[in-house]
């Protein structure tokens, strides 16, 4: 249905009274620690336009999230989610052994190449793939010399004998990796091995475990709350971004707000079964033209 500022959901919440919805249209906030206000009045575009500038400015220097054989691209994309509400820029997918067709670990469902199903991602994501830099290894070892060529200190999460609380942990390093494993088995020793630091989610219950993205986003939510109790020499956010990198990140995000991504293997044979049916219709249409490859990039 038409709204004040154009289109928006036609859902009802059951009973009277006032019917709140989350696709109202808000403005962006500057300041992280207020909530965005409502602006009903502007047009998409502009709205769009002011959550990039905010975003760029509020985004975290030097903290990469990287997930070690998830179980599928449900969870993945879930974590994703996490990742862009606490400011991430760049997550990092460790795929082992898909390329060689066989996981080398057990308890791995996921038999496609994250990268090949964008749809999935963005759709578990709710398109919060698309406002974070997703990079894909092949195998833990490439991943963790990146890493240690970068300087980035290593931070598994994982219960072992050196394992510490998350809230005894100091995770204000300059460029600090936070690595979450498989829900099943954790991470793999090799990861272990190339930890600087290891720590853990303290629980008071009976079950002692937690979903990959709840347990992903308790993990974020502390990093970025150390990292903002410290702050620089003005009483600014110690680790935001330079000027240089947010322009370049603003750039790459008005990109990606309009579409320029790739599709995965399976919608782009739909596409091309589509209009090979659209154009086998059209009387008028030449032989040459129904058997044409189309060029989706």
């Amino acid at each position: 249905r038409a709204g004040a500022g154009g289109l928006c959901m036609g859902r009802k919440r059951k009973g009277d009274g006032v019917q709140r919805s989350r696709w109202e249209r808000r403005d962006a906030s500057l300041n992280p620690d207020e909530p965005q206000p409502l602006n009903p009045e502007s047009a998409t575009g502009e709205v769009r336009t002011n959550k990039i500038a905010a975003l760029v400015e509020r985004r975290q220097a030097g903290f990469i999230l990287v997930l070690e054989d998830p179980f599928n691209v449900n969870n993945a994309g879930a974590v994703l989610r996490s990742a862009d509400a606490f400011g991430v820029t760049e997550a990092w997918i460790v795929q082992n052994g898909i390329e060689e067709g066989t996981s080398m670990r057990k308890h791995v469902e996921q038999t496609e190449k994250f990268e090949d199903d964008t749809i999935g991602l963005a759709r578990m994501s709710s398109s919060a793939s698309r406002w974070v830099k997703t990079r894909f290894f092949y195998s833990t070892q490439s991943a963790v010399d990146e890493l240690k060529e970068k300087g980035f200190v290593n931070v598994a999460t994982c219960f072992t004998a050196k394992s510490k609380s998350m809230y005894q942990t100091e995770l204000t390093a300059p460029n600090l990796a936070l690595w979450i494993g498989n829900e099943f088995a954790g991470l793999s020793d090799e990861a272990l091995k190339a930890a600087d630091l290891e720590m853990f989610i303290p629980m008071r219950g009976m079950i002692q475990s937690l979903n990959l993205s709840v347990a992903s986003a308790i993990c974020l939510n502390e990093v970025t709350r150390q990292r903002m109790c410290l702050p620089g020499e003005g009483g600014e956010e110690r680790w935001l971004l330079p000027q240089e990198e947010q322009n370049r990140l603003a750039a790459d995000l008005h990109q990606r707000r309009r579409g320029f991504r790739p599709l995965s293997g399976e919608r782009k044979t739909r596409l091309q079964k589509t209009w090979r049916t659209l154009v086998e219709k059209t009387d008028k249409t030449p032989t040459a033209e129904v058997n044409r490859e189309v060029d989706y990039k």
